[in-house]
């Protein structure tokens, strides 16, 4: 894109296409990773699709943040499962 101002091009497409894609990246992330469960919604829109808890329960995402002890008993729950095949 041509700038007057200063006698050249001042914007390519590169950067074009990159502010676009990191605008979009940002969005998606946004969307997923921020608790947006304090904005009210009218029964109308409760009603017209899934929650975003719904779409990240079918994604396999927790509501709760992990305990790592939690992990630790899966981890030796599987080794158990494991050394019993063998």
């Amino acid at each position: 894109m041509y700038d007057p101002s200063i006698g050249q091009e001042s914007l390519t497409t590169v950067d074009v296409v990159g502010v676009l894609f990191g605008h979009i990246l940002f969005g998606v992330a946004a969307t997923l990773l921020i608790d947006w469960s304090w904005i009210p919604l009218s029964p109308q829109q409760k009603d017209s699709g899934r929650s975003l808890k719904d779409i990240k329960r079918s994604w396999g995402w927790n509501e709760k943040a992990d305990d790592p002890n939690d992990q630790i008993n899966i981890e030796n729950k599987r080794s158990i499962v494991q050394g019993n095949k063998e």
